[in-house]
């Protein structure tokens, strides 16, 4: 039997014995235990070379592929924005009848307030531009104010719930955001983050529409990559789309403010899907970092409950 039927009916058969999310949790322990070889190599490593060459960007861009697209048409930002309400509503549970009033931060496309505001709850979402807002959002009662999140014009204690998604690894004040969040919501409120990739994981430069490897932020200078994309005719890179904070940063906020917030919930995403990067270029990244955790996280997920 040729080796290649014997490969498909191994996997037909392990998809028969092992269930799905069997097989996510074997992955997830495998990475795990293999980021501990990687954190050794990485802790061991000198401080230089810091950046790779133009030959390196060549070879490696031409390794990785572009990633699916997002998803801005119509139906992609309903069903985003519906699926996000109800996670909302969820987190919330029984207390939902008592919370009524929301603010969406970065809100964009302002669809998660749309279903929101279609369960007969009052939504308020605010951007720095109204570019992307949606007209359905408009027609649906939705109230779209352009503002700054490090200085929102609300009173104090506006709002029984605060929201965002996908925007504060973009905010360039994350701590001016929470102090004036924290501000605007009642006590005993609550405040929801769901936001990445963080700026040191494996997409963190947010640039995979024109470089496709990973942890390019460490590996090639500013430069390099503005002279790849320069001379291939790819869509310019935004470096200040992004705050630069690391996993360090943010655990280190949130322990500010934790006399004044209540972790309700709280998850960090693991990903270690691109060691082979770390454990073959481990200077690139040792040069700008020394907390290896920076490296392993790239979403954050944290519900909070104003307490003072």
């Amino acid at each position: 039997m040729a080796v290649s039927k014997i490969k498909q009916r191994l996997k037909l058969v392990v998809k028969i014995i092992i269930p799905r999310f069997m097989l996510y949790r074997l992955l997830k322990a495998f990475l795990r235990w293999k980021s501990v070889k990687v954190k050794k190599v990485f802790e061991r490593a000198e401080e230089s070379p810091v950046w790779l060459g133009q030959n390196e960007l060549e070879a490696l861009q031409a390794k990785y592929s572009f990633p699916p697209e997002y998803g801005y048409d119509p139906q992609s930002l309903e069903q985003r924005g519906k699926e996000r309400a109800k996670e909302i509503i969820g987190l919330i549970g029984r207390r939902i009848t008592k919370i009524n009033t929301f603010l969406e931060l970065g809100c964009w496309d302002g669809m998660t307030s749309y279903h929101l505001q279609r369960m007969g709850k009052s939504t308020t979402a605010i951007d720095k531009t109204s570019e992307g807002f949606d007209g359905r959002a408009a027609r649906e009662g939705v109230k779209f104010m352009q503002m700054n999140s490090a200085d929102l014009q609300f009173k104090e204690e506006s709002f029984d719930f605060v929201f965002s998604y996908n925007a504060f690894e973009h905010f360039t004040e994350p701590e001016s955001v929470l102090k004036e969040v924290i501000r605007a919501v009642k006590k005993d409120g609550y405040i929801y983050l769901n936001f990445g990739p963080l700026y040191m994981a494996p997409m963190g430069l947010h640039a995979y529409r024109s470089i496709t490897v990973p942890y390019c932020q460490f590996l090639f200078s500013k430069k390099t990559l503005e002279e790849y994309v320069s001379a291939k005719g790819l869509k310019q890179i935004n470096f200040a789309k992004i705050n630069g904070w690391s996993l360090e940063d943010y655990r280190k906020l949130w322990t500010r403010y934790d006399l004044q917030l209540k972790k309700i919930k709280y998850n960090e995403i693991f990903d270690a899907t691109h060691l082979d990067l770390i454990m073959k270029y481990p200077s690139c990244f040792r040069s700008k970092t020394q907390y290896f955790d920076n490296l392993m996280v790239s979403t954050i997920e944290v519900l909070f409950k104003k307490i003072g």
